[in-house]
């Protein structure tokens, strides 16, 4: 059964250890203007942005796919934004936010592969990647996890399994995979920013 192409990102759904997920939910700001090319949404995974808002909360914006690129979590939820209460889980790159961020690095994360991935890539490491803009109107985001795996240290992601469901054909193309955040800022291997 061919797999449906159903790009929305990445999606908190278990720990490496086994324990039910909890995650580790941090606010973050997002300065207008910061990323006018980027809108954010639920199920993109973010970067700061060195900059914050007057009470100290830091600021992220979508992270840029490739290596050596780290990542501090991903977007679970979007605060209201009174001149935009319309927009429940996206926000205009182009205006300020406040995201709510699983930071947690022992989060496992499913998406869909932009191609193809085997059990032989697991335990491999690749980068995520932006395969669409997002979407405004369903707030999906646009990002999946890319096909090419290598051992770099410094790629984005690891390859740690595959949902085994009915909808998820592995070998075929936009299967999904479970990954978790390899070049993760909080992780213990990652210099200081």
């Amino acid at each position: 059964m061919a797999n449906v192409e159903r790009v929305n990102g990445f999606k908190p759904v278990k720990h490496l250890n086994g324990s039910p997920l909890s995650g580790s939910i941090e606010t973050f700001y997002h300065a207008a203007g910061t990323t006018v090319t980027h809108d954010l949404f639920v199920g993109d995974l973010v970067y700061l942005s060195g900059t914050g808002d007057a009470s100290g909360i830091p600021g992220v914006v979508v992270a840029t796919a490739g290596k050596g690129n780290p990542i501090v979590g991903v977007i679970v939820g979007i605060k209201a934004q009174p001149a935009h209460l319309d927009r429940n889980n996206w926000i205009d790159g182009a205006d300020e936010g406040y995201v709510l961020v699983d930071v947690d690095p022992s989060v496992v994360l499913e998406a869909q592969v932009d191609d193809t991935l085997t059990y032989t890539d697991l335990y491999n490491n690749t980068n995520m990647v932006q395969t669409q803009a997002g979407s405004r109107v369903s707030g999906a985001s646009g990002q999946e996890i890319d096909a090419t795996v290598n051992t770099s240290a410094t790629n984005q992601l690891k390859i740690v399994g595959f949902p085994q469901r009915e909808d998820n054909t592995i070998a075929l193309a936009d299967n999904k995979a479970y990954v978790t955040i390899n070049y993760h800022v909080l992780a213990g291997n990652m210099a200081g920013l």
